[in-house]
């Protein structure tokens, strides 16, 4: 029996204190794909490095919602270089997140980076926490002619109705994190439950991508499908957005 692939769809392994290492460790559990996102100017030369020296990381620049205040001015023209500079190249850690401050700045940022990653027609991995409602605002303000080509709800919670939404009118996909094998989170595990099984795509959110193939089982066990279907299932997803 060919043994399952996985791809993390939303990794952090810039962070990691050996990169390499982390990346070795999730080979030998059958992870052969990453998508690391960066947070802010200051490691996007290391995310992008990253993929250069492995082209199975696939890599992603952008102004997360916690960072707005150490981006400075201009990160703008800077990432309109960078993406100019490598097609494969997404958008992303991007988005908005109620519990840190300045929404003002944030949505600012988080509108300007969805307006570069539609004009270089880049996926964009999106952050929301406590926000949904402004999300939704701000996607239908863009229409679908506006939007990126690709949408990432990473480490999603969203309620039946927004992942109706999202999914219906705006084709979003929607990543799950290690907290799905909790079943305290429950909020997480019904959106699991509810979202389209072709738009399901999982994470470690973090430097330790070999946890991807549990969080593959938990959303397995959830949705009643055997592990190894489900790992194909995920596989095929992933690689849509990386097309």
């Amino acid at each position: 029996m060919q043994q399952a692939r996985y791809i993390d769809a939303h990794c952090h392994i810039q962070n990691a204190a050996d990169s390499s290492a982390a990346i070795a460790d999730a080979v030998s559990r059958g992870v052969c794909g990453w998508v690391c996102n960066a947070t802010c100017p200051d490691d996007w030369a290391t995310v992008t490095e990253l993929g250069r020296v492995c082209p199975s990381v696939r890599t992603c620049i952008g102004v997360h919602p916690w960072y707005i205040t150490r981006a400075g001015d201009h990160w703008g023209p800077r990432m309109r270089q960078i993406l100019a500079s490598d097609i494969h190249i997404m958008v992303g850690e991007i988005g908005l997140d109620t519990h840190h401050p300045d929404m003002d700045a944030q949505m600012h940022a988080f509108g300007a980076q969805l307006d570069i990653a539609y004009e270089f027609r880049r996926g964009a991995h999106i952050h929301c926490v406590g926000a949904w409602n402004v999300i939704l605002d701000t996607f239908h303000a863009r229409a679908l002619r506006h939007m990126p080509p690709a949408v990432v709800m990473h480490a999603y919670t969203g309620s039946a109705n927004i992942t109706d939404k999202l999914a219906g009118e705006y084709g979003a996909y929607f990543s799950f994190s290690p907290m799905v094998m909790d079943t305290r989170h429950r909020r997480m595990r019904d959106a699991v439950r509810h979202v389209p099984i072709n738009r399901i795509l999982v994470e470690s959110d973090s430097d330790n991508p070999s946890v991807v193939p549990d969080v593959v089982a938990a959303v397995a066990e959830i949705r009643g499908i055997p592990p190894t279907d489900m790992a194909n299932i995920i596989y095929d997803n992933t690689h849509r957005i990386l097309r």
